[in-house]
């Protein structure tokens, strides 16, 4: 009999796959995988770096943050909030060196930059998180830990 564990290696991670015995079922109520709903994922969310600040830097409320993002499907917005409070859109458009040459594929990836002004907080930690939203709907969030003075 064979054993119903497959074990798979690729580089440093293993992967279990563990197979079940399975019998049709007579039901009527038994639903098939074809007539499964399958979920709307999007198979290439989209991306990008928050530039400034760095992890755990010092900022000061309304100095100038910036970073880019892009999409496959072209970047809609991209908005900056400070422990999930009103989000502040930021400027699309701007310049952003050396990604153009890794990307060079994907829409306005000449232009992926972006820049907002940092939110206003009271002094001490908070946690920035910056939210990609693609043109197909998908979405991002990049997250960064920052100290405001």
């Amino acid at each position: 009999m064979r054993s119903p564990l497959t074990a798979v290696v690729c580089g440093a991670g293993v992967a279990v796959i563990l197979l079940a015995a399975c019998r049709r079922s007579e039901s009527p109520s038994a639903v098939t995988p074809a007539s499964r709903p399958t979920p709307k994922t999007d198979q290439h969310p989209p991306f990008g770096s928050i530039d400034t600040p760095k992890e755990n830097d010092t900022v000061a409320s309304g100095s100038r943050a910036l970073g880019w993002a892009l999409d496959d499907s072209g970047v809609a917005r991209v908005d900056a909030s400070l422990d999930n409070g009103p989000a502040t859109p930021a400027e699309l458009g701007q310049a952003f060196s050396g990604v153009k040459e890794a990307y060079p594929n994907y829409p306005n990836s000449d232009r992926p930059g972006f820049a907002f002004a940092m939110p206003s907080a009271a002094a001490g930690p908070h946690l920035l998180v910056v939210t990609i939203t693609a043109k197909d709907g998908g979405k991002t969030d990049l997250k960064r830990h920052i100290q405001i003075k």
